[in-house]
């Protein structure tokens, strides 16, 4: 639950890694992140496909932008560039500390945070109404991996 007055904010960034990860170097990876992201109140989603990350942040402005800034040092990953990012009013990720999906491992459902959303069918329906830019890459991003 946001404090009252505060805003939330979300931010969507791409990454390459500097070398690939193992399925047991992105388990320990989201296990760190969850705990982190539980901690600070920090909801979003890691997408991993053969060396490259996109990740959703969402949380407060303050808190995500140090989380972004502690991200963006480390150096298992280079190239990192931000795609969206801004004020929101509802998270799109809420009660995930972390989803994650390793796309190179399309049945890793035991993974701790996996998330269903790149395995539901592709309607016209995700695309009525006002979707925010960060969902709008999502689903871009969905639908060119089927």
């Amino acid at each position: 639950m946001e404090r009252t007055g505060s805003k939330l904010f979300r931010m969507a960034y791409i990454s390459t890694a500097s070398k690939l990860f193992s399925s047991a170097e992105l388990r320990e990876m989201l296990k760190e992140s969850i705990k982190r992201n539980k901690a600070a109140g920090i909801t979003g989603m890691l997408l991993y496909k053969d060396g490259q990350f996109m990740q959703v942040l969402e949380g407060t402005l303050e808190v995500v932008t140090a989380t972004y800034g502690r991200i963006s040092k480390d150096p298992r990953h280079h190239g990192i560039m931000v795609l969206v990012k801004g004020a929101v009013q509802e998270r799109r990720f809420p009660g995930w500390s972390m989803a994650f999906r390793d796309l190179n491992l399309p049945d890793h459902q035991d993974v701790p945070g996996f998330s269903e959303f790149l395995n539901t069918p592709l309607t016209g329906k995700e695309f009525a109404g006002d979707l925010e830019h960060c969902e709008k890459l999502l689903l871009v991003f969905k639908k060119s991996i089927r």
